[in-house]
């Protein structure tokens, strides 16, 4: 009886080659916020965007859950809870603009810790020297 030899160099050739592939394509594809807010900058690294809940303060008071506005703190809690029972493990990102209060942007996290928020995260952008 002959020994048979599987051969999966090929196989291995198409699973990296759709890795790839996913890397290119995937910031491409996940970046879902088209609210303009000015991000404070630190001295953070980024990480990689994954299915979040964000929520977005602009500069002139605006509350929004994933681009929906919301228009007052007990709507954006009742809406993040409601999105937080289908996933209680889910990021919560607060982008907040740099020139908002920082009262405020307490106010909106503890909005999200009331509503069951297990990970609560701010979002900021990279500090660029020079």
């Amino acid at each position: 009886m002959k020994n048979a030899n599987i051969d999966i160099l090929p196989l291995a050739a198409v699973a990296l080659t759709l890795v790839l592939i996913m890397m290119v394509v995937s910031p491409l594809v996940v970046t879902r916020n088209s609210t303009p807010v000015i991000l404070p900058e630190t001295h953070t690294s980024e990480r990689k965007v994954e299915n979040d809940l964000t929520v977005s303060y602009t500069v002139d008071g605006q509350l929004l859950v994933d681009d929906k506005p919301v228009f007052t703190l007990p709507e954006l809690e009742s809406t993040l809870q409601v999105q937080l029972l289908r996933d209680p493990y889910v990021l919560v990102v607060i982008r907040a603009d740099k020139e908002c209060l920082h009262s405020h942007v307490l106010d909106i996290l503890a909005a999200a810790r009331h509503a069951g928020a297990l990970r609560i995260a701010c979002a900021t952008k990279k500090y660029r020297e020079g």
